[in-house]
Protein backbone atom coordinates (compact mmCIF):
# COMPACT_ATOMS: atom_id res chain seq x y z
CA UNK A 1 0.00 0.00 0.00
CA UNK A 2 1.05 3.53 -0.86
CA UNK A 3 0.27 6.52 1.21
CA UNK A 4 1.44 9.99 0.06
CA UNK A 5 2.96 12.40 3.19
CA UNK A 6 3.37 15.82 2.65
CA UNK A 7 5.54 18.03 4.73
CA UNK A 8 4.63 21.39 4.54
CA UNK A 9 6.89 23.09 6.94
CA UNK A 10 10.11 22.22 9.43
CA UNK A 11 8.56 21.26 11.83
CA UNK A 12 6.71 18.37 9.45
CA UNK A 13 10.01 16.36 9.35
CA UNK A 14 10.96 15.85 12.75
CA UNK A 15 7.71 14.68 13.06
CA UNK A 16 6.88 12.59 10.04
CA UNK A 17 10.41 10.68 10.03
CA UNK A 18 9.60 8.60 12.71
CA UNK A 19 6.34 7.73 11.68
CA UNK A 20 7.37 6.79 7.93
CA UNK A 21 9.75 4.30 9.83
CA UNK A 22 6.96 2.49 11.62
CA UNK A 23 4.98 2.84 8.60
CA UNK A 24 7.51 0.78 6.21
CA UNK A 25 8.03 -1.54 9.24
CA UNK A 26 4.23 -1.86 8.92
CA UNK A 27 4.55 -2.25 5.17
CA UNK A 28 3.72 0.62 3.74
CA UNK A 29 5.36 2.25 1.07
CA UNK A 30 5.56 6.60 1.66
CA UNK A 31 5.58 8.75 -1.17
CA UNK A 32 7.01 11.84 0.56
CA UNK A 33 6.47 15.39 -0.97
CA UNK A 34 8.17 18.26 0.66
CA UNK A 35 7.94 22.06 0.15
CA UNK A 36 10.62 24.22 -0.56
CA UNK A 37 9.85 25.99 2.89
CA UNK A 38 12.70 27.44 5.82
CA UNK A 39 14.83 24.46 6.75
CA UNK A 40 11.98 21.58 5.52
CA UNK A 41 14.63 20.36 2.74
CA UNK A 42 17.58 20.32 4.96
CA UNK A 43 15.79 18.68 7.96
CA UNK A 44 14.15 15.50 5.24
CA UNK A 45 18.08 15.01 3.85
CA UNK A 46 19.32 15.20 7.74
CA UNK A 47 16.41 12.08 8.23
CA UNK A 48 17.39 10.25 5.11
CA UNK A 49 14.44 10.49 3.59
CA UNK A 50 13.51 9.88 0.16
CA UNK A 51 11.42 13.01 -1.35
CA UNK A 52 10.33 15.37 -3.89
CA UNK A 53 10.72 19.02 -3.93
CA UNK A 54 7.20 20.14 -5.49
CA UNK A 55 6.31 23.89 -5.04
CA UNK A 56 7.84 26.95 -2.63
CA UNK A 57 7.14 29.99 -0.09
CA UNK A 58 6.59 33.09 -1.44
CA UNK A 59 5.03 34.71 2.12
CA UNK A 60 2.21 36.47 0.42
CA UNK A 61 0.39 38.99 2.90
CA UNK A 62 -2.82 39.53 1.56
CA UNK A 63 -5.59 36.41 1.71
CA UNK A 64 -6.06 36.45 -1.69
CA UNK A 65 -2.75 36.00 -2.44
CA UNK A 66 -2.40 33.36 0.67
CA UNK A 67 -5.34 31.48 -1.13
CA UNK A 68 -3.62 32.13 -4.62
CA UNK A 69 -0.27 30.40 -3.18
CA UNK A 70 -2.50 27.13 -2.06
CA UNK A 71 -3.88 26.63 -4.86
CA UNK A 72 -1.21 26.95 -6.67
CA UNK A 73 0.66 24.52 -4.75
CA UNK A 74 -2.66 22.00 -4.64
CA UNK A 75 -2.24 22.35 -8.67
CA UNK A 76 1.14 20.90 -8.72
CA UNK A 77 0.85 18.34 -6.07
CA UNK A 78 -2.04 16.84 -8.36
CA UNK A 79 0.40 16.81 -11.57
CA UNK A 80 2.78 15.11 -9.16
CA UNK A 81 0.32 12.26 -7.77
CA UNK A 82 -0.91 11.34 -11.35
CA UNK A 83 -0.31 8.03 -12.32
CA UNK A 84 1.12 7.10 -8.68
CA UNK A 85 -2.14 5.51 -6.84
CA UNK A 86 -1.86 6.48 -3.21
CA UNK A 87 -4.81 4.70 -1.18
CA UNK A 88 -4.33 7.65 1.41
CA UNK A 89 -3.06 11.12 1.85
CA UNK A 90 -1.69 12.41 5.28
CA UNK A 91 -0.52 15.88 6.34
CA UNK A 92 -0.08 17.89 9.61
CA UNK A 93 -1.69 21.34 8.53
CA UNK A 94 -1.08 21.25 4.79
CA UNK A 95 -3.93 22.72 2.89
CA UNK A 96 -2.37 22.00 -0.16
CA UNK A 97 -2.17 18.53 0.17
CA UNK A 98 -6.12 18.66 1.58
CA UNK A 99 -7.40 19.85 -1.88
CA UNK A 100 -5.17 18.25 -4.04
CA UNK A 101 -5.71 15.15 -2.51
CA UNK A 102 -9.63 15.81 -2.72
CA UNK A 103 -9.67 16.64 -6.17
CA UNK A 104 -7.81 13.48 -7.08
CA UNK A 105 -10.39 11.36 -5.33
CA UNK A 106 -7.50 10.01 -2.84
CA UNK A 107 -8.73 9.43 1.07
CA UNK A 108 -7.31 12.13 3.03
CA UNK A 109 -6.09 12.45 6.44
CA UNK A 110 -5.01 15.73 8.16
CA UNK A 111 -4.00 16.29 11.54
CA UNK A 112 -3.62 19.96 13.30
CA UNK A 113 -2.82 20.82 16.61
CA UNK A 114 -3.77 24.39 16.98
CA UNK A 115 -7.62 24.68 17.11
CA UNK A 116 -7.51 28.38 16.30
CA UNK A 117 -5.94 27.86 13.04
CA UNK A 118 -8.76 28.09 9.75
CA UNK A 119 -9.70 23.82 9.93
CA UNK A 120 -12.48 24.01 8.68
CA UNK A 121 -11.07 23.10 5.33
CA UNK A 122 -9.47 19.71 7.15
CA UNK A 123 -12.94 18.92 8.48
CA UNK A 124 -14.64 19.51 4.93
CA UNK A 125 -12.43 17.23 2.53
CA UNK A 126 -10.83 14.88 4.99
CA UNK A 127 -12.25 11.87 5.54
CA UNK A 128 -10.35 12.02 9.17
CA UNK A 129 -8.89 14.18 11.60
CA UNK A 130 -6.64 13.99 14.29
CA UNK A 131 -5.95 16.54 16.87
CA UNK A 132 -4.43 16.14 20.45
CA UNK A 133 -7.12 14.83 23.15
CA UNK A 134 -6.25 18.30 25.32
CA UNK A 135 -8.44 20.12 22.79
CA UNK A 136 -11.54 20.48 24.33
CA UNK A 137 -14.74 19.46 21.64
CA UNK A 138 -16.13 22.73 21.31
CA UNK A 139 -13.01 24.33 20.04
CA UNK A 140 -12.61 21.48 17.10
CA UNK A 141 -12.99 22.21 13.28
CA UNK A 142 -16.65 22.57 12.44
CA UNK A 143 -17.95 22.22 16.21
CA UNK A 144 -17.38 18.81 17.84
CA UNK A 145 -17.04 15.85 16.25
CA UNK A 146 -17.93 16.88 12.73
CA UNK A 147 -19.54 14.08 11.56
CA UNK A 148 -17.62 11.17 13.31
CA UNK A 149 -14.43 12.15 11.43
CA UNK A 150 -12.56 13.29 14.68
CA UNK A 151 -9.62 11.35 16.19
CA UNK A 152 -8.43 12.68 19.41
CA UNK A 153 -4.63 11.32 20.39
CA UNK A 154 -2.90 11.18 23.32
CA UNK A 155 -0.06 13.70 24.49
CA UNK A 156 1.44 16.74 21.90
CA UNK A 157 2.52 16.31 18.66
CA UNK A 158 6.17 16.96 19.45
CA UNK A 159 6.27 13.18 21.88
CA UNK A 160 5.74 11.83 18.38
CA UNK A 161 9.47 12.51 18.12
CA UNK A 162 11.00 13.71 21.67
CA UNK A 163 11.04 10.94 23.59
CA UNK A 164 13.56 9.13 21.72
CA UNK A 165 15.96 11.67 20.32
CA UNK A 166 19.07 11.37 21.36
CA UNK A 167 21.16 15.28 21.99
CA UNK A 168 24.22 15.58 20.05
CA UNK A 169 27.09 17.16 21.86
CA UNK A 170 28.21 18.22 18.60
CA UNK A 171 26.25 21.43 18.12
CA UNK A 172 27.77 23.39 20.40
CA UNK A 173 31.17 23.05 18.78
CA UNK A 174 29.59 23.21 14.81
CA UNK A 175 28.08 27.19 16.98
CA UNK A 176 31.14 27.63 18.65
CA UNK A 177 29.06 27.47 22.00
CA UNK A 178 30.89 27.42 25.47
CA UNK A 179 28.80 24.81 27.61
CA UNK A 180 30.13 27.22 30.86
CA UNK A 181 28.47 30.28 29.86
CA UNK A 182 24.42 30.91 29.46
CA UNK A 183 22.77 29.45 25.97
CA UNK A 184 19.73 31.10 24.91
CA UNK A 185 17.79 30.10 21.84
CA UNK A 186 15.48 32.26 19.70
CA UNK A 187 13.09 31.36 17.68
CA UNK A 188 11.34 34.57 15.65
CA UNK A 189 7.40 34.70 14.93
CA UNK A 190 6.34 33.33 11.09
CA UNK A 191 5.36 37.47 10.54
CA UNK A 192 3.66 36.06 7.65
CA UNK A 193 1.78 33.23 8.92
CA UNK A 194 -1.98 33.76 9.38
CA UNK A 195 -2.30 33.50 13.09
CA UNK A 196 0.55 36.27 13.43
CA UNK A 197 -0.38 40.10 15.61
CA UNK A 198 1.31 42.89 16.57
CA UNK A 199 1.74 41.55 20.14
CA UNK A 200 4.06 38.87 19.36
CA UNK A 201 5.81 41.01 17.16
CA UNK A 202 6.30 43.90 20.55
CA UNK A 203 6.93 41.08 22.13
CA UNK A 204 9.76 39.38 20.31
CA UNK A 205 11.32 43.35 19.57
CA UNK A 206 11.35 43.99 23.82
CA UNK A 207 13.23 40.52 23.94
CA UNK A 208 15.88 41.53 21.31
CA UNK A 209 16.11 44.68 23.60
CA UNK A 210 16.78 42.64 26.73
CA UNK A 211 19.01 40.17 25.58
CA UNK A 212 21.26 42.96 24.20
CA UNK A 213 21.91 43.52 27.96
CA UNK A 214 22.94 39.86 28.23
CA UNK A 215 26.85 40.24 27.16
CA UNK A 216 28.17 37.52 28.87
CA UNK A 217 25.32 35.42 27.36
CA UNK A 218 25.54 33.24 23.96
CA UNK A 219 21.66 34.00 22.09
CA UNK A 220 21.46 32.03 18.90
CA UNK A 221 18.67 33.12 16.77
CA UNK A 222 17.03 30.49 14.46
CA UNK A 223 15.11 32.43 11.43
CA UNK A 224 12.49 30.54 9.44
CA UNK A 225 13.81 31.93 6.15
CA UNK A 226 16.45 33.07 4.64
CA UNK A 227 14.52 36.65 4.16
CA UNK A 228 13.89 36.43 8.15
CA UNK A 229 17.64 36.37 8.54
CA UNK A 230 17.98 39.30 6.27
CA UNK A 231 15.53 41.29 7.98
CA UNK A 232 16.94 40.47 11.65
CA UNK A 233 20.44 41.74 10.40
CA UNK A 234 19.05 44.73 9.21
CA UNK A 235 16.94 45.96 12.68
CA UNK A 236 19.31 44.51 14.96
CA UNK A 237 23.10 44.61 15.50
CA UNK A 238 23.08 40.51 15.65
CA UNK A 239 26.67 40.44 13.90
CA UNK A 240 27.85 41.52 17.65
CA UNK A 241 27.63 39.33 20.92
CA UNK A 242 25.45 38.12 22.06
CA UNK A 243 23.65 37.29 18.64
CA UNK A 244 24.50 34.88 16.26
CA UNK A 245 22.37 33.14 13.11
CA UNK A 246 23.52 29.70 12.26
CA UNK A 247 24.90 30.10 8.50
CA UNK A 248 22.80 26.56 7.92
CA UNK A 249 20.39 24.76 9.15
CA UNK A 250 21.15 23.23 12.78
CA UNK A 251 20.42 19.86 15.08
CA UNK A 252 18.10 22.29 16.62
CA UNK A 253 16.32 19.27 19.28
CA UNK A 254 20.13 19.38 20.20
CA UNK A 255 20.47 23.22 20.91
CA UNK A 256 17.66 22.98 23.01
CA UNK A 257 18.67 19.89 25.31
CA UNK A 258 22.00 21.91 26.22
CA UNK A 259 20.16 25.72 26.11
CA UNK A 260 19.75 27.15 29.49
CA UNK A 261 16.42 29.20 28.18
CA UNK A 262 14.25 28.50 24.85
CA UNK A 263 11.97 31.36 23.26
CA UNK A 264 9.38 31.05 20.66
CA UNK A 265 6.74 32.83 18.97
CA UNK A 266 5.42 30.26 17.57
CA UNK A 267 4.22 27.10 19.44
CA UNK A 268 6.31 23.89 17.76
CA UNK A 269 9.93 24.85 19.50
CA UNK A 270 8.25 26.16 23.16
CA UNK A 271 6.70 22.89 23.30
CA UNK A 272 9.84 20.61 22.69
CA UNK A 273 11.94 22.79 25.02
CA UNK A 274 8.69 22.47 27.58
CA UNK A 275 8.75 18.38 26.94
CA UNK A 276 12.69 18.52 27.33
CA UNK A 277 12.72 19.89 30.40
CA UNK A 278 14.28 23.40 29.51
CA UNK A 279 13.26 26.47 30.48
CA UNK A 280 10.45 27.16 27.99
CA UNK A 281 9.12 30.63 27.25
CA UNK A 282 6.28 31.64 25.01
CA UNK A 283 6.09 34.96 23.32
CA UNK A 284 3.14 34.39 21.16
CA UNK A 285 0.54 37.07 21.18
CA UNK A 286 -2.57 35.28 19.27
CA UNK A 287 -5.34 33.23 21.18
CA UNK A 288 -3.54 30.21 23.09
CA UNK A 289 -4.24 26.91 22.29
CA UNK A 290 -5.41 24.11 24.66
CA UNK A 291 -1.36 22.27 23.93
CA UNK A 292 0.22 25.16 25.20
CA UNK A 293 -2.74 26.26 28.27
CA UNK A 294 -1.82 22.23 28.92
CA UNK A 295 2.20 22.59 29.57
CA UNK A 296 1.68 26.39 31.02
CA UNK A 297 -0.91 25.24 33.59
CA UNK A 298 1.89 22.26 34.90
CA UNK A 299 4.38 25.10 34.81
CA UNK A 300 6.28 23.14 32.14
CA UNK A 301 5.91 26.73 29.61
CA UNK A 302 5.74 30.08 30.90
CA UNK A 303 3.75 32.82 28.92
CA UNK A 304 5.25 35.90 28.54
CA UNK A 305 2.17 38.45 27.75
CA UNK A 306 3.39 41.57 28.50
CA UNK A 307 7.00 44.01 27.63
CA UNK A 308 7.11 44.26 31.48
CA UNK A 309 7.65 40.11 32.37
CA UNK A 310 10.14 40.69 29.45
CA UNK A 311 12.23 42.95 31.20
CA UNK A 312 12.14 41.26 34.05
CA UNK A 313 13.74 38.38 32.59
CA UNK A 314 16.86 37.09 34.35
CA UNK A 315 19.04 34.30 33.30
CA UNK A 316 21.47 32.09 34.74
CA UNK A 317 23.22 28.37 34.02
CA UNK A 318 20.99 25.55 35.09
CA UNK A 319 21.11 21.86 35.93
CA UNK A 320 21.41 19.90 32.40
CA UNK A 321 18.24 17.36 32.35
CA UNK A 322 18.79 13.63 31.74
CA UNK A 323 17.00 13.32 28.72
CA UNK A 324 15.02 9.79 29.25
CA UNK A 325 15.10 7.72 26.28
CA UNK A 326 11.32 6.04 25.81
CA UNK A 327 11.39 4.19 22.33
CA UNK A 328 7.63 3.15 22.92
CA UNK A 329 6.04 6.91 22.69
CA UNK A 330 2.16 6.00 22.95
CA UNK A 331 1.53 9.40 21.31
CA UNK A 332 3.75 7.48 18.33
CA UNK A 333 2.19 4.58 18.02
CA UNK A 334 -1.43 5.77 18.31
CA UNK A 335 -0.83 7.64 15.47
CA UNK A 336 0.64 5.29 13.08
CA UNK A 337 -1.78 2.30 13.85
CA UNK A 338 -4.80 5.19 12.94
CA UNK A 339 -2.76 5.61 9.52
CA UNK A 340 -1.98 2.02 8.85
CA UNK A 341 -5.93 1.67 9.65
CA UNK A 342 -6.91 4.21 7.57
CA UNK A 343 -4.90 3.17 4.34
CA UNK A 344 -6.31 -0.24 4.85
CA UNK A 345 -9.69 0.43 4.92
CA UNK A 346 -9.38 2.47 1.57
CA UNK A 347 -7.09 -0.25 0.15
CA UNK A 348 -9.52 -2.74 0.81
CA UNK A 349 -12.45 -0.39 -0.70
CA UNK A 350 -10.53 0.18 -3.71
CA UNK A 351 -10.17 -3.84 -3.89
CA UNK A 352 -13.80 -4.00 -3.33
CA UNK A 353 -14.82 -1.11 -6.09
CA UNK A 354 -12.08 -3.31 -8.70
CA UNK A 355 -14.12 -5.92 -8.26
CA UNK A 356 -17.50 -4.86 -8.56
CA UNK A 357 -16.11 -2.75 -11.53
CA UNK A 358 -14.42 -6.06 -12.84
CA UNK A 359 -18.08 -8.20 -12.73
CA UNK A 360 -19.99 -5.18 -14.37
Amino acid sequence: MKVWIDLDNSPHAHFFAPIIRRLEEEGLEPILTVRSFSQTEELARHYGLDFQVVGDHRAPVHMAARVGATLRRATQLMKFIRGKHPVAAISHGSRALTLAAWASGIPGMALYDYEFVSSSIYHLLSRKVLVPSVIPAERVGLGGNAGGKVVRYPGFKEEVYIYDFLPNPNVLSLLSLDPERVIIVIRPPASWAHYHCDRSEILFRRLMERLRRECDAQVVLLPRTAEQAAALKQFFPIHNPPFMIPACAIDALSLIHYADAVFSGGGTMSREAALLDVDAYSTFGGPLGAADEALSASGRLKLLQTPAQVDELAFEKRLRPVHPLHVNCATREFIVAQIVKFAGAHSLRRLESSYLSGRA
